[in-house]
């Protein structure tokens, strides 16, 4: 697959609060580079009771990047200042040329 749709920034939610005190989030940049847009479904074709639903928005391929986990924050280049959030990442190879390669399931997040 060929990565040319935009540029990608991975940023993970780091807390900067002091000890003790509440929870306060700052975004640090763990990755940055090109992506291209994967086909996806927003719905499963058989819902189960006992399987967590979870909304995608987009999926995007990047180059394998193991730091990356749920609930890091993404800007596409390709959007207009949207921010999603990680919801599922999958870190494998490209079945076309076997490259390493990382899978991004994402959800829009409100800021």
């Amino acid at each position: 697959m060929i990565l040319d749709t935009g540029i990608c920034k991975v940023y993970h939610k780091t807390n900067v609060a002091g000890a003790g005190a509440m929870p306060v989030y700052q975004d640090t940049l763990i990755a940055e580079g090109w992506y291209g847009e994967l086909n996806f479904e927003t719905a499963p074709v058989r819902p189960a009771g006992p399987r967590e639903n979870v909304r995608t928005d987009t999926r995007v391929r990047i180059l394998q990047n193991r730091r990356i986990n749920n609930h890091d924050r993404v800007l596409l280049s390709a959007e207009d200042g949207v921010v999603y959030e990680v919801t599922r990442a999958y870190h494998g190879t490209d079945a076309d040329n076997g490259e390493p390669i990382t899978d991004l399931s994402l959800e829009v997040v409100t800021p």
